[in-house]
């Protein structure tokens, strides 16, 4: 990874001559990968975010704070077709930049759609890293076609999008069964050591068991790229929060509070992340779905 301190896209009026850019590339058989972040400040450090380029299709497109990297870095790029994860701001925000300069459509799921339609509200932590997305559908010149879970193809290729929920109702992964590659967006994301509100624990178990019950190898995740093995990443994921839930459960039959079982699962609060990020991210946030978010 290379951290690069570059003032070339701030605002002339608004000069932030500390603010970090961060860039990598990977390339995995016909699959290219950039990874672009941003913070204004070296500390706390961005979170980057992967997208990935194969056959004609790019797959997510980054925050808005890293638009003029994205849009120079596949401005050569012979990009036909768009295909979105979900529609959060680190990973949708330059959608529509992008098939303006491209002239072609995003691919999406129905919900994806909707929320894209407009800039949405954000707290500050996420202005700080990512940035408003860049509103994106027919009334910005753009094409959306909510086909999700259509299967759709490339030259080829054929990909499956497959509904994943849990991190937000809207997420769908991508397969190449022929090719054995998963692009996951932030479905995997590693051993999660901390919630969003509103995330559930149970519907990532159980997505995750989906995926497992797919055929691949290769996982190209929005932040941690599994080259190798990636079922075997997936199967880890699945014990890591299964482990929670059960210490959750087992500690509210033993009358435990969250603090408690959360020191019971092993796990330690960031103070620091949870009021950055205004109290919307936090390690509890594991206990409390485990708890809260029981199936009826």
């Amino acid at each position: 990874m290379r951290s690069i301190s570059d003032c070339s896209d701030r605002n002339p009026t608004t000069p932030l001559p500390l603010a970090t850019h961060v860039t990598s590339s990977l390339r995995h058989g016909p699959v290219a990968g950039h990874q672009f972040g941003f913070s204004r400040l070296p500390w706390p450090k961005p979170i980057p975010v992967w997208t990935y380029f194969v056959d004609g299709l790019l797959i997510d497109t980054g925050s808005r704070h890293t638009q003029r990297a994205v849009l120079q870095t596949y401005a050569t790029y012979s990009i036909r077709q768009i295909a979105l994860t979900h529609f959060h701001e680190d990973h949708a925000a330059n959608a529509a930049a992008l098939a303006r300069q491209h002239h072609c459509p995003v691919r999406c799921g129905a919900e994806t759609a909707r929320l894209i339609t407009q800039s949405y509200p954000l707290l500050p932590y996420e202005h700080y890293w990512f940035g408003p997305i860049d509103p994106c559908s027919a009334a910005v010149g753009v094409a959306v076609l909510d086909t999700f879970p259509e299967p759709f193809e490339t030259e080829q290729h054929r990909f499956l999008p497959i509904a994943t929920p849990g991190h937000c109702p809207d997420h769908h992964v991508l397969l190449e069964p022929d090719e054995g590659w998963l692009f996951s967006g932030d479905f995997y994301v590693g051993n999660l050591r901390v919630f969003r509100q509103g995330e559930n624990i149970y519907q990532q178990i159980e997505a995750a068991k989906q995926v497992l019950s797919l055929d691949f190898d290769t996982l190209f995740c929005g932040h941690k790229p599994v080259l190798k093995a990636g079922k075997a990443a997936v199967q880890r994921k699945i014990d890591h929060l299964q482990r929670i839930v059960d210490c959750a459960l087992e500690g509210e039959k033993e009358g435990l509070s969250e603090a408690e079982i959360l020191s019971k699962s092993g796990l330690r609060e960031d103070w620091f992340m949870r009021f950055f990020t205004s109290n919307d991210v936090a390690v509890t946030y594991l206990v409390r779905s485990a708890l809260r978010d029981k199936p009826v």
